[in-house]
């Protein structure tokens, strides 16, 4: 009978050994979230989920999954991914018999908000109701970020979106983001923190509607993942926060975001602001 399992020695020798190994963490969502830590070189994917991530697995190497005690989630995921060719083998005893031998775990780094920055847009002139909604998208922003378990510049998530409405406390007309953007400047702001400013305003513009809304000519484009998960973010709190359309749950934003945005005007903007929205909504849904 094929060998479906491999235990906690004979993976801690693979690991150490210069052979490539692929280390899937596989625990449900909420055993995952719960736990601060994660055996050293593991990528969470979620096991309710694996036909959006099979074809990330790496081909031609040893795959090892595991989950908290080695049971039926680590066993169906590993029963999938050999239906697909791939040479598997999970845990024995999962993460659990791992910390019990006394192998090594790192902890799941995460940013947090932090006062200082609040403080800061306090300070700048940022309205009470402006920083509650930019720290709402700060929240949503990073809860997305690490839901893809994406190795991402959390810290950029988090004050990207913090900083994102700096403006407001001058106007809330659309050169908001432009004037975001030098006073973040006169704030000492990293680059991208003030570029997060103007390229906020309808997610990205084109060089054709920047001369329509009189705005500066220049490269809005989101260029990385980051930036892309802080627009999405900052339009998911909008619907979940405006009392404009009727959820129940954060979540059904997110369910709901093709059907809401091509039905409110406040959201969609137009065809070119919905179909750039879409493509954020598309990319990220399927990394989580």
């Amino acid at each position: 009978m094929e060998q479906s399992t491999i235990d906690v020695e004979a993976l801690d020798k693979m690991l150490s050994d210069t052979r490539t190994v692929s280390l899937v963490d596989v625990r449900r969502k909420g055993d995952y979230e719960a736990s601060s830590n994660i055996i050293p070189g593991a990528l969470w994917r979620d096991p309710e989920k694996v036909d959006h991530w099979i074809n990330e697995v790496p081909g031609g190497q040893q795959t090892v999954v595991y989950c908290v005690k080695g049971g039926s989630v680590s066993q169906s995921v590993t029963d999938r991914l050999r239906n697909q060719g791939h040479d598997v083998l999970y845990l024995e005893g999962g993460i659990k018999a791992w910390g019990d031998h006394g192998k090594k775990l790192a902890e799941k780094r995460r940013y947090t908000i932090k006062e200082a920055d609040i403080d800061l847009l306090r300070s700048a002139g940022v309205s009470e109701d402006d920083i509650a909604h930019s720290v709402k998208v700060a929240e949503k922003a990073l809860e997305i970020a690490y839901r893809t378990n994406k190795a991402l510049d959390f810290e950029f998530v988090g004050r990207g979106a913090l900083f994102h409405d700096l403006g407001k406390a001058k106007t809330h007309e659309i050169e908001h983001g432009k004037i975001g953007a030098e006073m973040g400047k006169v704030l000492g702001l990293p680059k991208g923190i003030n570029a997060i400013m103007e390229k906020h305003i309808r997610g990205g513009l084109t060089e054709k509607e920047a001369l329509e809304l009189q705005l500066p000519v220049k490269d809005y484009n989101l260029h990385t993942l980051e930036e892309r998960i802080i627009i999405y973010a900052d339009r998911l709190v909008d619907i979940i926060t405006e009392d404009i359309v009727s959820i129940d749950e954060e979540i059904e934003a997110e369910e709901r975001f093709e059907e809401i945005l091509g039905t409110i005007p406040k959201y969609g903007k137009n065809d070119t602001t919905f179909s750039r929205y879409m493509n954020y909504h598309k990319e990220i849904q399927d990394l989580m």
